[in-house]
């Protein structure tokens, strides 16, 4: 006989689940909000796990890394494959007790597996729940979960709870998901299909809510997979708790998230979970794959190269796919432009990076890439037209697209403009054939629309969203509302759509997102890639390896240019760091001098010249020389009129990049704003800048009460020590118009 639960309410379980299955070939992009999370996340349960292990760790062979023209090439040991986590729970049961009264934070305690035949026997069952489906189901009681209660559940066919909004999209079941969705209690996240045959059951008690998957199977293309039983119980004092009585899934995410990616996740061993408390999401992922630890790599990556790029592009020769069903993805590690549907970000520090890094690109196996960069890309390229170069310009995008969307008027949480993961443009967008989906759509004029074109460029409003044009140069666009087509389907030209046209304009996206900051005048146009190579240990890579990744690094640079509509460059050689305190964009007042900082990352044993190229306006300027044996130099920069300068150093020696940045020239002091940046009871922090948040550096600020006035930094900060009780009144000198006081 199966007992009923013994776990006590005090008891609380943790699980995460790892992706789903694929379903087919390789064949989507992997890219979803959720990632800048689970990466990290994912690298520390590794290394707490390879601490654990250390003396197998001392008994490895050393990992070696070198570089091949310009492919670094690095051996896959060294922690920069995750082996796979098999799943554990038969048997047992998880439980997540709450430790405050509005259960924002949690224990996690495994115990024997407590499943209760009576609530599945006695539980209603969800009739018609298909594949990617869920019903609504009222709860008895407030059920308190990170902080809010909750008086409905959104009963999901994938082993997973929604509160607040469901999420049925087909997408991977994978850490990302759980860490960015709407909060989330998953006992077994993965791609379970309850249409094929068993069932999900809901009991109701009036302190105990009960979910039983029984018998759910895995989906699978053709016949039915792994069936699955497990419970969920929801007390009405916020205990969570997990049973698994029988099945073993091949891939899926355990867990529990506040949602909308809030918080520090953390991934743990459910089966023994760590002592303490938790106060946002907390999970783990099993499988049956190796994974790249793409923190690592990038980790091991900075320790013989500088800090002289913005994404990392990683191709492995292991036969690692990127992840279950991708071909390839994205993860952001730094980004702080605002209007583009995302939130600031900045775990550069994590990955090695101390300043530069702005993405981490996934490329999975080099051996899935045919070897003419143009030619189309196994099973995605087959549906979309894909080639290598499309593919690499589709997730170098994805650092700033696609996230925004206007409102639905009908469906206000809704954003139309999107499709898979929250992270594409939707298949029934006319995103004017973009690399990021959606297609170039034509309007029949009889309420069908035709796909005629897809993956051929960064489109006008791409180009928007990337910094490279001003709102002005975007025509208006439209989605298909009420398609018949789903809007994470893959790009594909010659499909007939039906629905309703709504059209977009920019002010529109405006008015949902915010302005794209830092617009076009002084956005970025130079970015900086280094292809890496990854090898199994021992193993050399091959002549033919080098040669195909070359000529993919060596063709990128010119595709870049041409699908950015030539307003921006990617360089893909691997280079030595020139560092500018103006990079990428700072500001000026015409006739003033602006400091500027060039560094270096260490110590020459002879002089290093750096010259100067900039818009005929910037004064000129001898080189400069950072001495043997230093690493900075200062020197300033005067502007004789207002406007945006284009500013370029260069060094004599060839092997250190070429920096571009933008300075932006005001025509008066008073043109720029001194805003009240940060506080707390001791320190005040102005700072000197614009609309464009760029900073003002070496601009007199005066403080009432000091008798000189005090130059702003690099950042175009000034830092004041205060008492917590005393406004402080402050402008910029010559300038009246800027001042400000801050009350305490």
């Amino acid at each position: 006989m199966i007992r009923r639960s013994v776990l006590a309410s005090s008891v609380l379980l943790y699980i995460a689940a790892a992706a789903a299955p694929a379903r087919t070939a390789a064949t989507v992009c992997g890219t979803e909000r959720g990632a800048r999370l689970a990466a990290p996340a994912e690298h520390e349960a590794q290394w707490r796990q390879l601490r654990r292990l250390k003396t197998a760790l001392r008994a490895a062979p050393a990992s070696w890394a070198r570089d091949y023209g310009h492919i670094a090439v690095m051996d896959s040991s060294g922690g920069a494959v995750m082996e796979p986590n098999a799943f554990n729970l038969t048997g047992r049961s998880i439980a997540f007790l709450p430790v405050a009264p509005d259960a924002s934070r949690y224990r996690l305690v495994s115990g024997p597996q407590a499943y209760d035949e009576q609530a599945a026997i006695q539980g209603q069952v969800l009739r018609g729940l298909g594949d990617d489906d869920y019903r609504s189901v009222g709860l008895p009681f407030d059920f308190p979960f990170f902080g809010r209660r909750h008086r409905e559940m959104l009963v999901h066919s994938d082993g997973a709870i929604t509160l607040g909004q469901p999420d049925p999209d087909s997408s991977s079941r994978s850490l990302g998901r759980l860490f960015s969705g709407p909060p989330r209690i998953a006992p077994l996240f993965a791609d379970l299909d309850p249409s094929r045959t068993g069932a999900v059951i809901v009991h109701l008690d009036v302190n105990r809510v009960t979910v039983t998957w029984r018998d759910v199977p895995e989906y699978r293309d053709f016949g039915t997979g792994p069936r699955q039983t497990f419970q969920l119980v929801l007390e009405s004092g916020g205990g969570i708790v997990f049973h698994y009585f029988s099945g073993t899934p091949s891939a899926a995410v355990a867990g529990i998230a506040p949602g909308y990616l809030q918080g520090q996740p953390e991934v743990v061993s459910l089966s023994a979970p760590p002592a303490g408390e938790f106060s946002s999401a907390v999970a783990e992922r099993f499988g049956s794959e190796r994974s790249l630890d793409i923190v690592r790599i990038a980790q091991r990556f900075y320790e013989t190269h500088e800090d002289a790029y913005d994404y990392l592009v990683i191709f492995n020769s292991l036969g690692i796919a990127a992840a279950q069903n991708a071909v390839a993805y994205e993860v952001t590690v730094r980004s702080n432009t605002t209007g583009i549907g995302d939130s600031a970000l900045d775990r550069g520090y994590v990955y090695g990076s101390p300043w530069r890094l702005q993405a981490v690109m996934n490329m999975g196996p080099l051996g899935q890439y045919p070897l003419d960069p143009y030619a189309r890309v196994g099973s995605r390229g087959a549906i979309t037209g894909d080639s290598t170069m499309t593919i690499l310009a589709h997730e170098a995008g994805h650092l700033f697209l696609a996230l925004a969307s206007v409102r639905d008027p009908e469906r206000p949480g809704d954003l139309p403009m999107l499709g898979a993961q929250l992270a594409h443009w939707s298949f029934n967008f006319h995103s004017d054939a973009s690399l990021l989906e959606g297609n170039r759509i034509a309007d029949n004029r009889d309420g069908t629309f035709l796909t005629v074109g897809a993956v051929e460029g960064f489109s006008a409003l791409d180009q928007y969203l990337m910094g490279l044009r001003g709102s002005g140069e975007v025509d208006p666009v439209f989605y298909v509302a009420n398609s018949n087509v789903s809007r994470s389907a893959l790009p594909r030209v010659n499909v007939t759509l039906r629905g309703s046209r709504r059209d977009v304009t920019v002010e529109e996206l405006i008015a949902a997102e915010g302005r794209r900051t830092p617009d076009d005048t002084v956005a970025q146009r130079l970015f900086r890639f280094a292809f890496i190579l990854v090898v199994p240990p021992g193993a050399e890579p091959s002549a033919a390896e080098l040669a195909q990744l070359e000529t993919y690094r060596a063709e990128f640079e010119p595709f870049y240019h041409r699908a950015a509509g030539q307003r921006a460059w990617a360089g893909a050689s691997l280079h030595r760091m020139l560092r500018s305190s103006l990079w990428p964009a700072a500001g000026g007042v015409a006739g003033e001098p602006v400091p500027v900082r060039l560094s270096i990352a260490r110590p020459l044993d002879h002089d290093l010249r750096i010259g100067l190229y900039a818009s005929s306006f910037i004064e000129p300027l001898d080189p400069v020389l950072i001495p043997a044996g230093a690493v900075e130099a200062t020197v300033h920069l005067r502007a004789s009129v207002a406007g945006v300068a284009d500013v370029y150093f260069f060094a004599d020696d060839p092997s250190f990049e070429v920096l571009h940045q933008k300075l932006d020239v005001k025509a008066a002091r008073s043109d720029v704003t001194l805003v009240d940046y940060w506080r707390d009871e001791d320190l005040l922090v102005l700072r000197a800048t614009d609309p464009n948040r760029i900073p003002y550096p070496g601009l007199p600020v005066r403080i009432e009460g000091l008798e000189q006035p005090v130059l702003t930094d690099a950042g175009g900060f000034i830092w004041l020590a205060r008492g917590a009780s005393k406004p402080v009144t402050a402008w910029i000198d010559g300038a009246l118009s800027t001042r400000i006081t801050v009350e305490p």
